[in-house]
């Protein structure tokens, strides 16, 4: 009989407010806030130390390299998206407009490696909250999973 009720509850999924209905988005929310923070919330903690610093590097060097935040401008859609993938970056590219960085100097020879470090940052940290999501829905194997290891992949190729 127990039998019978724990499998219905996995046919069905979580309950509505259950923890396990909001892991995703928690680790996923957690992870667009600060890069790599999903990740070590997931016990992750050296893949989320690694995400963290090579997306902050590739935000600090964009702004030293003075690359621009680009504005809002629903006028110019490609600038629009530029903003959009910068602001993926979550508490740096928070930091830089409260700190007044990021202007940009289009007359800096670095100004186009800047501004695309800038928005590499920030597309990069969407693909880190992406995998955030696909461990905490168990679609990727954990670091406890045998067949989630480089070893096991190799043996199915």
């Amino acid at each position: 009989m127990v039998e019978a009720r724990a499998g219905a509850s996995a046919r069905h999924g979580p309950r509505a407010g259950s923890r396990e209905e909001w892991g995703p988005l928690l680790y996923s929310g957690l992870g667009l806030m600060v890069p790599g923070l999903g990740h070590m919330a997931l016990g992750r903690r050296g893949t989320g130390a690694v995400f963290l610093v090579s997306i902050g590097l590739l935000f600090v060097f964009g702004i030293r390299m003075e690359g621009e935040l680009f504005p809002f401008e629903a006028a110019a859609p490609l600038t629009l998206l530029a903003g959009l993938a910068e602001v993926g970056s979550g508490a740096f590219y928070v930091a830089a407009r409260m700190l007044g960085l990021g202007t940009g100097n289009p007359e800096a020879p670095t100004y186009e490696y800047g501004y695309a470090f800038l928005i590499v940052a920030g597309l990069l940290n969407m693909l880190v909250v992406l995998d955030a999501w696909d461990i905490a829905t168990g679609a990727k194997g954990s670091a406890d999973d045998p067949a989630s290891t480089d070893e096991a992949r190799s043996a199915a190729r």
